[in-house]
């Protein structure tokens, strides 16, 4: 399957080959990476080619490998398919621990409102209201560990 990023502004594509919960394998260039995703430890972990293993580290957008910083951004998708901010879902931007909650079920925010914090990576992430509403339900409490890309937050 291709997947398309914007590498420091440039579209680049791969072709994923294999993903799990714990593995990705893709090439690249003709070229293939994998990346074990249970060996990531405080944002660092090893892309492996050709049998051998670089360190990468990762914040959220930004990365070093091999101390080359850049950015790797998802595309804009013109389609509104799949999970969508405007539906009240506020979803974990990676794996982390949730260490604040700052709202209340049945509480009224108004978008931009901060709702939680998580850490993730060794830095503090803000979750903020996507849209004005009514906080439904919190899913999770302080001191959980979240994975990446769960719905923390249900927002009416």
């Amino acid at each position: 399957m291709k997947k398309q990023f914007i590498l420091d502004n440039e579209t680049i594509e791969i072709d994923l080959i294999e993903q799990t919960p714990s593995f990705v394998l893709f090439k690249f260039e003709g070229e293939d990476y994998s990346i074990n995703l249970n060996n990531i430890l405080e944002g660092k972990y090893n892309l492996s080619s050709a049998g051998k293993n670089v360190a990468v580290v990762g914040v959220d957008k930004y990365f070093a490998v091999n101390g080359v910083e850049f950015t790797i951004e998802a595309p804009m998708r013109s389609r509104t398919k799949g999970r969508n901010q405007d539906h009240g879902q506020m979803i974990s931007p990676m794996p982390g621990k949730i260490l604040k909650i700052f709202v209340a079920p049945g509480e009224i925010v108004t978008v931009g409102s901060p709702i939680l914090v998580m850490e993730a990576m060794k830095m503090e992430h803000t979750i903020k209201a996507s849209k004005d509403g009514k906080i439904e339900a919190i899913l999770y409490k302080e001191g959980d560990q979240v994975a990446g890309g769960v719905e923390l937050v249900k927002l009416c």
